[in-house]
């Protein structure tokens, strides 16, 4: 290993020290890794819920009861969408950090950002720590740490809440990491509280995400090719070291086998052939180095295209990628082979996210990128650090870099911050995503739907017309699209969008419910009936399938059914109109004190429920409490003010009152 020598005046004392213990960190050094993690991401706790995190937090009843936490380990991240929520995503422990911010402080976007920055900045502290460990020095740990923390590439893991388990992951693998090198190197000693920690952590590393099956590999990697004492310890030395892991990855794989019917449930696309993966593989090499190089064009969905021949320029340049970084490190390998097992990390690391058969629609994403940086910072860092001892005596020459370095950190900064911000809502976050990917049907989709929730139905309608003009066989869009004729009255239109939707997409809950929708509409009870209940079995924890089913009970005067559902409804999730449906029933049933304690109860999780209120003063009349049913009509008038049946029971109530106190 180059040295760089204690003291030495070309690089502050601070930098120079080094030890095995985290505490032995430098307060300055300290200082300096925290502002550069958490500074540039400042900013981020001003969003709001974006994208994923409406559904994942917002609408996941797992977040609103502890009772839900077996689910919470026991089923995939989506489970709460029913049939449709197949994924191969088992992450335990971000679903477990959602459920314990959103019953702290509810559905308040800003601690959940919060909690995105801190990890970061724990990251930070990690990278540092374990590239001093590595290479027994400062300088180039400093760099590779505020290299991680400016890095313009990590603002989707940051800015994004549904990201955090790309954090997770980092900063548990790291960790079990430090903990792995902190084991006794003299003799292969033991420590069993250092190899509890370990153990510890690499559960929780598992329970993040699926790259954490990459650990035992690059542990048996640095076991025997990097650790200082390989020469001196045996196989069986080795082996205890590592052994616990491998299986720990095994017992890991039985889990999910057990839980989500197989390792990975889902094949996103089956047509891709052995040759079209490998080669498409080979391109999302390439196209990862590149965005590691020069982060330039970022978007939160780059769509995908297969690779097929060599002649791909995708696949060349995959190759060229791969051929570059083999020689690197050979090189590092002959000169400081620490430093090579930062490519070690990079590539074994990445390996996860190269099969697109197992990845989501957006097979390439920046986020993927965050536990591979932490190897190409290292390398950086080491490089780095070497260029500024290879300087030494020219100090015009060091002025130079110090000044190209200071210059390009104060543009990853303002490039990090200016990010940010196309993650503060959806409408800029999917408008400046379609400026980079205008074929990314999945965010246009998304688009279209905020401008539903917006009342501007043309521009919504749009935006599906051009996903199907891309893509007929979407079934998202078509369903959309008969929401937009439903709302024109068009229904024989709209019915058949969303029978094409049922038949592209048989687990897809929303066709249903809004054919369900147009049935009603159109006076045909018992086809609305049998559309409701296809669409509560298939999303069974959502509060609305229930609702829906609830009403058209009422409407055939099934009660007992409508009651049963509406009880289903609030087992998912409390909601007000569960409960004020129920307490519709239990009124018509003459149980007066059990209906009056659910419409307070939705009144409590709305109080501008006017239909609630009205119900309250209903209970009061039939208990002879005129004064309590004029406050509620009162209340109720304040949301519906026009509302003919309160304002005449409001003008007899009053007049009532006026005869009771005249002398």
């Amino acid at each position: 290993m180059t040295e760089f020598a204690p003291g030495s005046p070309s690089l502050p004392a601070e930098v120079n020290r080094s030890s095995d213990r985290p505490e032995a960190m430098r307060p300055a050094v300290l200082a300096l890794l925290i502002a550069a993690a958490a500074l540039p991401y400042l900013n981020t706790l001003l969003n709001g819920f974006v994208y994923d995190d409406k559904r994942q937090i917002l609408a996941n009843p797992y977040l609103r009861s502890w009772r839900y936490l077996p689910k919470v380990f026991a089923t995939n991240v989506w489970s709460f969408t029913g049939a449709q929520g197949v994924s191969n995503y088992y992450r335990p422990v971000m679903t477990l950090g959602y459920l314990f911010c959103y019953q702290l402080f509810g559905p308040i976007a800003y601690p959940f950002h919060l909690v995105n920055l801190l990890l970061n900045v724990g990251v930070t502290l990690l990278v540092f720590w374990v590239a001093r460990r590595l290479f027994r020095q400062d300088a180039p740990a400093l760099i590779a740490a505020v290299l991680f923390a400016l890095h313009p590439i990590h603002t989707e893991a940051v800015a994004w809440i549904a990201a955090v388990t790309d954090l997770e992951v980092t900063f548990f693998y790291l960790l079990t990491f430090a903990l792995f090198l902190w084991l006794p190197t003299k003799g292969g000693g033991r420590s069993e509280k250092i190899e509890l920690a370990m153990v510890v952590s690499f559960v929780l590393t598992l329970l993040s995400k699926e790259q954490s099956l990459t650990f035992p590999l690059l542990a048996t990697v640095y076991e025997h090719f990097y650790r200082e004492d390989r020469s001196q310890t045996s196989w069986s030395q080795k082996v205890a070291r590592y052994g616990a892991l491998w299986l720990m990855d095994l017992a890991y794989v039985l889990l999910r086998v057990r839980f989500l019917g197989a390792f990975a449930p889902q094949e996103q696309m089956s047509s891709l052939t052995l040759t079209q993966i490998f080669l498409s593989g080979i391109a999302l090499v390439g196209k990862y180095l590149g965005k590691l190089l020069w982060p330039v064009h970022l978007c939160a969905y780059y769509v995908f295209h297969k690779s097929a021949s060599w002649s791909d320029p995708r696949v060349l340049a995959g190759v060229l990628g791969l051929l570059i970084s083999a020689v690197v490190f050979m090189q590092l390998w002959k000169r400081e082979r620490i430093v090579s097992f930062g490519l070690v990390w990079m590539f074994v690391t990445l390996s996860p996210v190269l099969d697109a058969r197992l990845l989501a629609g957006n097979v390439f994403a920046e986020r993927y990128l965050y536990l591979p940086s932490v190897g190409f910072a290292w390398c950086f860092g080491w490089l780095a650090a070497h260029l500024w001892q290879a300087l030494q005596g020219r100090p015009l020459a060091r002025w130079g870099l110090a000044f190209a370095s200071a210059s390009v950190a104060a543009l990853c900064f303002m490039r990090i911050v200016k990010r940010n911000r196309v993650w503060r809502n959806d409408i800029v976050l999917y408008t400046e995503t379609l400026k980079v990917s205008p074929t990314a049907t999945h965010i246009r989709n998304n688009l279209g739907t905020v401008y539903w929730n917006r009342g501007e139905f043309a521009r919504s309608a749009e935006q599906w017309r051009l996903i199907l003009d891309l893509t007929p066989d979407d079934p998202i869009a078509r369903s959309n699209l008969g929401l937009f004729y439903t709302n024109e009255k068009r229904y024989r239109k709209a019915a058949r969008c969303f029978r094409q939707a049922m038949h592209l997409k048989p687990n897809y809950t929303d066709p249903h419910t809004n054919l369900g929708n147009v049935y009603e509409k159109e006076g045909k009870l018992a086809q609305a009936e049998l559309q409701f209940e296809a669409a509560a079995i298939l999303s069974p924890f959502l509060p609305s399938t229930h609702n829906d089913l609830a009403k058209i009970y009422l409407k055939e005067g099934k009660l007992r059914l409508a009651k049963e559902q509406y009880q289903a409804s609030l087992s998912a999730q409390r909601n007000e109109e569960g409960y004020y449906g129920l307490g519709e029933i239990q009124l018509r049933e003459g149980n007066l004190a059990a209906a009056e304690q659910n419409f307070q109860r939705a009144v409590a999780l709305n109080p501008f429920d006017s239909r609630a209120h009205f119900a309250l003063a209903k209970v009061a009349l039939a208990s002879g409490d005129p004064a309590t049913a004029l406050r509620e009509y009162q209340l109720g008038l304040k949301t519906d003010p026009r509302n003919s049946v309160a304002l005449t029971a409001v003008e007899k109530l009053e007049a009532q009152a006026h005869h009771d106190h005249r002398p």
